[in-house]
């Protein structure tokens, strides 16, 4: 669920960011989700398994108040985080780890590359 409350600060704050900035976090994407993807087969290779993430509605009784202020009995709807084991084939996800950290310095090159474009573009 903090995943999901964060969402909207973050669009807020993309929103906000000046033209180098913006141009710089889209330069930079790939070797940021490059990273998650290898932090991420990390931990599922040191746990022995993936944990799956989903989003689970449900009703809550609370104290709703009519237009003339009167409280009444309603249901309002909440979310949960649940996070759920996922077997995984181990030798797959090294392999895919390897892969991963075998991308990383082209993309890395290819980012920084990037950036120093996207600083003479919008000079700040």
């Amino acid at each position: 669920m903090k995943h999901f409350a964060i969402l909207p600060a973050l669009a807020l704050i993309a929103a906000c960011a000046t033209p180098q900035e913006q141009c710089i976090n889209t330069a930079s994407n790939e070797v940021r989700n490059i990273r998650t993807g290898i932090s991420t087969a990390q931990g599922n290779i040191a746990r022995g398994y993936a944990i799956f993430k989903s989003r689970e509605s449900y009703e809550v009784v609370d104290v709703c108040y009519d237009k003339d202020k009167k409280p009444y009995t309603c249901y309002n709807t909440e979310y949960r985080t649940i996070e759920s084991p996922v077997s995984i084939n181990v030798a797959e996800e090294r392999r895919k780890l390897a892969n991963l950290k075998k991308r990383l310095p082209a993309a890395t090159r290819l980012m920084n590359k990037s950036v120093a474009s996207c600083r003479v573009q919008f000079p700040e």
